[in-house]
């Protein structure tokens, strides 16, 4: 269970990302990053967040927060598959 602290936190990071304001998406991530290093949720907003602004996200980070193998969608499914998949095809060449 979540504490309530980091629960606002992600809810913050995802309404920024809602409104389509990535920038401040991005930063509030990272920053809530620095409180709970390693939080999955965060990482991934983060991570979306970045590859819209332009950001390499890295992939391996992601997956093995999810406990996933590296390399393709794995056994991620649903919206994690998703996701994930989105962020991969939207890393900047």
């Amino acid at each position: 269970m979540m504490a309530g602290e980091l629960t606002v936190a992600i809810g913050l990071v995802w309404g920024h990302i809602g409104a389509m304001q990535h920038e401040d998406a991005y930063a509030l991530a990272r920053a809530c990053l620095g409180l709970w290093p390693g939080e999955r949720h965060l990482l991934l907003l983060a991570g979306f967040a970045g590859v819209e602004l332009g950001y390499p996200a890295d992939l391996n980070v992601l997956r093995a927060a999810y406990g996933l193998a590296q390399g393709g969608s794995g056994s991620a499914t649903g919206p994690l598959a998703s996701c994930l998949d989105l962020i991969k095809r939207r890393q900047p060449a």
